[in-house]
């Protein structure tokens, strides 16, 4: 009888826990994006939707990501800082669906090629629309694939990031149609190169940036310091980067100028698409419980392009010889980039613009290259006043913890009869009730050369063979003061965690 009754229990606690208002997840993540650029952290691009998330949710000014787009997917995904999904790895997807979650994904994979074998899929999605590359014209994006299977584009005026909205909407109505509720990571590929955007949206910003990079980093800052999400104390405006030029000296401006408006009609966009997503919530009267978090993979991107755009370009130039017509790759100055027959990038001068106030760019773990703005939206479950901006401090990382806790899921020791690694992840959950989290929790950085730990109220950064630099984030969140001098012994302890974490195995 004892047995019976503790079955009995058992049922009634599953489905106690199957009929839970346990909130929908929607992860959306951006690329190469710098800082300042949503108007909500004191951009002057049209960003309504964002801004609408940020004014009723909470704004983060201290989330890491890795500096980089692969690294970052793989962390995200995994909980584990990595370069890849690798044995023993398991994903968020993979264990909200047990756990009774649909699942779909649209956007940038860049987890491996074949949707046959190594794609969402695989990995515990039941949709997917997207690529599986880490760049491709948005006219004709590279590796596009739905499902386990590559496809072409299928409408004349296709533009990549509008139809990354339109599949979400998509996938959210299908969601909607059961009572389960549903994880949904939505992986935009703007503002990454090539700069592609419809003429008409990038007009609209021609004239916006035709006093250059320099003027355009000053208003930023002051727009910043007045909208309060920053102040002159602990965020100083760092010295402009040695390899940007003065705008008074540059040469090309239309050229350059043109650039960075495409740049602009590309945020633009992917703000539009994701006002298309909130549509879909609230059309399916699911925007109350879902929980939306919103970030970026890296800070702006310095890069400039050549030959095939590192095997981004590859379907586009293919085409393009066989029309016997040429792609303008790279620093064409004498052609206006922006259409399909181009494939350019912004480059170093506008990336130092983009990133205000921060130092360095992407693949550099400075703040520049792995700090990221955030934004949550979740009316239902968010305990915070509206509009407000935290001061804690997230990682990507930390989205499988808070995932599992949000879902009411269990992380597993084993998974398809694999032992799984453990994960390094911290659940946000308790900054959404308006509590906090551990700052002596360290957050690990390893990538391209460049190393860091942020822990306490401190970061230790070091750039190839250079000395580590220690700097007092508390006081100065743009590393303007290099305070390791002064203080070695706390850059040996912090220096200890790192080499633990990533230093040669013995």
């Amino acid at each position: 009888m004892k047995y019976l009754i503790s079955f009995v229990a058992f049922i009634g606690l599953t489905l106690s826990a199957e009929k839970a208002d346990r909130p929908n997840v929607i992860v959306i993540l951006t690329d190469d994006m710098g800082f300042s650029d949503l108007g909500c952290f004191g951009g002057e691009i049209d960003t309504p939707n964002l801004d609408k998330l940020a004014k009723n949710g909470l704004r983060f000014t201290e989330f890491y990501n890795t500096a980089r787009c692969w690294p970052t997917r793989a962390t995200l995904m995994s909980g584990i800082y990595s370069n890849g999904l690798g044995t023993g790895q398991v994903t968020i997807a993979e264990l909200l669906k047990p756990a009774g979650y649909q699942t779909g994904m649209v956007g940038k994979w860049h987890l491996g090629k074949n949707p046959k074998k190594d794609g969402p899929i695989q990995r515990g999605f039941d949709d997917f629309y997207g690529t599986m590359t880490g760049a491709g014209s948005f006219y004709d994006p590279y590796t596009l694939a739905r499902n386990t299977e590559f496809t072409e584009v299928d409408e004349e005026d296709y533009y990549y990031t509008d139809r990354i909205g339109t599949e979400a909407s998509r996938q959210i109505g299908e969601f909607a149609k059961s009572d389960k509720p549903f994880f949904q990571y939505v992986a935009f590929t703007a503002a990454h190169w090539p700069i592609h955007a419809p003429e008409k949206s990038i007009q609209k910003y021609i004239k916006t940036y035709e006093g250059g990079w320099e003027k355009l980093r000053k208003e930023r800052y002051a727009r910043m310091l007045e909208m309060g999400i920053i102040d002159k104390e602990r965020w100083p405006l760092p010295q402009r980067e040695d390899r940007v030029k003065p705008w008074d000296t540059i040469d090309h401006k239309p050229w350059r100028i043109r650039n960075m408006a495409i740049y602009a009609a590309m945020v633009d966009h992917m703000d539009q698409a994701v006002g298309t997503i909130v549509q879909a919530l609230e059309k399916t009267k699911l925007l109350d419980n879902t929980f939306i978090i919103y970030f970026h993979d890296n800070g702006a991107c310095p890069e400039h392009l050549g030959g095939n755009g590192w095997n981004t370009a590859n379907n586009i130039l293919a085409k393009a010889k066989k029309a016997g017509k040429t792609i303008a790759v790279g620093d064409k100055f004498d052609v206006p980039m922006g259409g399909p027959m181009t494939y350019g990038s912004v480059g170093h001068n506008w990336a130092n613009a983009q990133n205000t106030p921060m130092r360095r760019y992407k693949s550099n773990v400075h703040n520049g290259g792995a700090c990221t703005p955030a934004i949550v939206h979740w009316p239902a479950g968010l305990k915070t006043k509206p509009g407000s901006i935290s001061k804690e401090r997230g990682h990507v990382v930390d989205l499988m913890a808070t995932c599992l806790e949000l879902a009411g899921a269990k992380y597993p020791k084993e998974f398809n009869d694999k032992e799984t690694k453990p994960h390094e992840s911290l659940s946000l959950v308790p900054i959404l009730k308006g509590k906090t989290v551990d700052r002596d929790h360290a957050y690990v950085f390893n990538h391209s050369g460049t190393h860091a730990i942020v822990k306490g109220e401190y970061k230790i950064v070091r750039e190839g063979r250079r000395p580590w630099a220690l700097y007092h984030l508390a006081k100065d969140r743009t590393e303007t003061k290099n305070l390791a001098k002064q203080d070695p012994d706390r850059v040996t302890e912090m220096a200890a965690i790192w080499e633990k974490r990533w230093g040669k195995k013995k």
